[in-house]
């Protein structure tokens, strides 16, 4: 698969215009993958009437036949043998909803990979004692699937650790929201002035400064060196959401971290190419994906600026033809050079999920911890 690898020796990771071509033929060497070793994907091709060899250019990448995010929420569907499947990750729905990724060596490396390099690229790489606060969910049997977990546990691979603390704490039955715990190893971390790292979800970050400042505790100073790397959005407790802007100001009032050093990530289940603020705080397309907005009724793309369908397109998974996947979320595609960061990518900005359902995400479900 050598165009999907040559994708990760990729230096600077949002450079759509010189590793256009490249792109494209990892795209086609992962469609024929998954049509030569997945019946149902090379059916749906069938039915389209799609080959790989339809990909010339990036408009063609419209014409791949999409897969409903919910669709892997009912149906498991490889492209490799199971025997070769090395982990799986989960969504935290309800009533069945799951959905479910499987990844065999291969996608599970190139994952790591991804992430690796865009953390490289926005110089969040260091060899300093570092200690970290999750807000997510300590490991146990029922959580150790879970996508976020799996996630923010990869994340303390990129600087040393000394310490980690979950917010999320397991009771034996469930998890519980520590807010007091976390305030004590947040001071606990101020004495020993080592950077700290923040995971997680967005709502608990919030909820801990907030009781910080309605307490009248002192703000403390962090190592300058500190950041926080948020995911998982406000759904389901969006009646508490606030500006992103005016969190990271929080942050910065009550826990000494610079905004610049505050980002915001963004993935999926369904789609785990990952996506990190610039200093702009803006979500850059990287080389490993591409993104369409589709019209909602049409599912026809849109241009740049039009509220529509995320249409998320990757060669990363070869376990799963998770090649176009279309997301429940309501996004807008902004063109490139209008951020003002330097890079030139196209960004996008997450509107929210798309009408109503008794689905649930790990951030709906991890919000009502906040509401108990």
């Amino acid at each position: 698969m050598t165009a999907r690898h040559e994708l990760l020796k990729l230096e600077n990771v949002y450079d759509h215009k010189h590793s256009s071509e490249l792109f494209l033929e990892a795209m086609r060497e992962c469609l024929e993958h998954h049509i030569k070793n997945c019946d149902f994907f090379s059916k749906l091709c069938e039915d389209s009437g799609f080959k790989a060899e339809c990909l010339q250019t990036e408009a063609d990448l419209e014409k791949i036949p999409v897969i409903h995010a919910n669709f892997f929420k009912k149906y498991e569907v490889l492209s490799v043998p199971r025997e070769s499947i090395t982990e799986h990750a989960t969504s935290s729905g309800t009533g069945g909803q799951k959905s479910q990724m499987f990844f065999d060596k291969d996608s599970f490396d190139f994952g790591n990979s991804m992430i690796e390099n865009e953390f490289r690229y926005y110089g969040f790489l260091s060899e300093e004692l570092t200690n970290y606060l999750l807000f997510t969910y300590e490991p146990a049997e029922v959580s150790k699937d879970l996508g976020t977990a799996k996630t923010d546990l990869g994340l303390l691979s990129y600087a040393p650790v000394n310490d980690t603390f979950f917010a999320l704490r397991y009771n034996g039955q469930g998890h519980d929201f520590d807010v007091y715990g976390t305030i004590n190893i947040l001071e606990e971390y101020e004495k020993q002035g080592k950077p700290v790292r923040i995971f997680g979800f967005p709502s608990f970050l919030y909820f801990t400064v907030r009781q910080m400042k309605e307490t009248n505790h002192r703000p403390l100073k962090l190592n300058p060196q500190s950041m926080t790397l948020l995911g998982g959005g406000w759904k389901g407790y969006a009646d508490k959401q606030i500006q992103k802007s005016e969190l990271y100001a929080l942050v910065e009032e009550m826990l000494g971290i610079p905004q610049e050093n505050c980002r915001d990530g963004y993935g999926s289940t369904e789609h785990s190419v990952p996506y990190f603020e610039c200093k702009n705080h803006h979500f850059h397309i990287p080389v490993y994906s591409r993104m369409i907005i589709r019209d909602v009724e049409t599912l026809k793309p849109l241009p740049y600026g039009q509220p529509g369908f995320a249409n998320f397109i990757t060669p990363h998974l070869m376990s799963v033809p998770a090649v176009s996947v279309l997301m429940g979320d309501m996004a807008v595609l902004h063109e490139p050079g209008k951020c003002g960061c330097g890079i030139d990518t196209p960004y996008m900005e997450i509107l929210g999920r798309a009408g109503t359902s008794a689905t649930k995400s790990c951030a709906i479900k991890a919000s009502e911890l906040l509401k108990r």
